[in-house]
């Protein structure tokens, strides 16, 4: 039987997001968990069992999420889990043990067993940053567990990349139209 869910209304003082990996920075941002807490004179939220966020498609699921706003907007998401996984529609999938959102640099950084994919090319490590403006990806190792970078044989073809993106542009801006 499925753990019953309940809505924490900690979304109610994140309603004004900063911008966010696509999804449109009015998007309300909505999370539910099995418990929660929000200190609204701290700013702070933390939310415990199967917690769900969700803005626009971007989606993030971790078994412990803590949320941090600065004057009502989102500025910090610190999430763990086994693991915590992110995903922003088609183009980015990402999970590791653990995962900082950085709302204003516009950044990720995952640790523990660090995954992401971006546009079909993938990226592991013990470390994995993320730049969501500029697509860099920094990886770093430690002990046994080495940096891998795999780019599928389509990314290699020259234009293939950008009739790539084109598409996927095109099925976004299908799928929000009424």
């Amino acid at each position: 039987m499925p753990r019953l869910r309940s809505l924490v209304l900690g979304g109610l003082l994140l309603h004004a997001a900063s911008p966010s990996l696509a999804a449109p920075a009015e998007e309300p941002i909505s999370v539910t968990a099995d418990s929660g807490r929000f200190e609204q004179d701290a700013g702070t939220g933390l939310y415990r069992g199967d917690v769900e966020l969700l803005q626009g498609e971007r989606k993030m699921l971790a078994e412990e999420m803590r949320l941090f706003t600065r004057n009502g907007e989102l500025v910090r998401v610190e999430a763990s889990g086994n693991p915590v996984r992110l995903s922003e529609g088609n183009s980015l999938s990402a999970h590791a043990n653990n995962l900082v959102y950085d709302i204003k640099a516009r950044s990720l950084v995952l640790t523990g067993d660090a995954f992401i994919e971006h546009q079909g090319n993938t990226f592991e490590g013990a470390k994995v940053e993320y730049s969501l403006d500029s697509k860099r990806v920094d990886a770093s190792s430690e002990g046994d567990q080495r940096v891998r970078l795999v780019i599928p044989a389509e990314n290699q073809v020259p234009g293939n990349q950008q009739k790539q993106n084109d598409e996927a542009d095109a099925s976004g801006s299908e799928s929000g139209s009424p």
